[in-house]
């Protein structure tokens, strides 16, 4: 072989060495950035937090609720019904539960516990009767939905005045833990809510 196709044939393999070379380089750097790309989405899916959708609180339906509790509640005193009574009333013994009223002769009485309730009202359905109304003009209820108190003008019979009452749902159901019918007169029996969710007219000016 001539030294010149020598030459030529040194040279054309060189240049082919040389594309091979450059050809798997740009085949590794294009591979590359899509494994990358795939590991980093992966990744950011499994981190991402669970939403929390909390619960949401229909209001009015609450505050209907209590009201249709306290259109139960006085009928029961028209009725003179003790049982009828009590099943509106939260049940247990605590002394969080209780009626504060002056219906014997104008002394002030507090009765506490669930039992002690139902047999005071007994003691004075012997007593008195008459049908009784409740105009209610506040209802408060807390953000969880688990708390309200409610104020009113009720008239019984012959009897009238005002009261504060503070409920507490049992279960699902909303329940009378407390009824003032002094209208607080021998200290405050019954305490507003601070900062309620809801609210139905204003706390009076005391």
């Amino acid at each position: 072989m001539k030294p010149k196709a020598i030459y030529y044939f040194i040279l054309v393999l060189l240049v082919s060495v040389g594309l091979m070379a450059c050809g798997g380089d740009t085949s590794d750097e294009t591979e590359a950035p899509d494994k990358q790309t795939q590991s980093t989405t992966t990744s950011t899916e499994s981190t991402q937090p669970d939403v929390v959708v909390g619960r949401d609180i229909d209001f009015a339906v609450e505050e209907q609720a209590i009201r249709d509790l306290y259109a139960a509640y006085a009928l029961a005193h028209g009725d003179q019904d003790v049982d009828a009574l009590t099943d509106v009333w939260l049940p247990g013994e605590s002394k969080d539960i209780f009626t504060a009223w002056t219906f014997w002769a104008g002394t002030f009485e507090k009765n506490e516990g669930g039992k002690a309730v139902s047999k005071a009202w007994d003691g004075i359905f012997r007593l008195r009767g008459g049908k009784m109304e409740v105009d209610i003009t506040y209802i408060a209820i807390d953000s969880r939905g688990k708390e309200a108190v409610l104020r009113g003008a009720y008239t019984w019979g012959n009897q009238q005045g005002d009261l504060i009452s503070a409920l507490k749902k049992d279960g699902t159901d909303w329940k009378i833990r407390a009824i003032d019918y002094t209208d607080g007169r021998f200290g405050k029996q019954v305490k507003y809510l601070i900062e309620p969710a809801h609210t139905f007219g204003e706390i009076p000016v005391e």
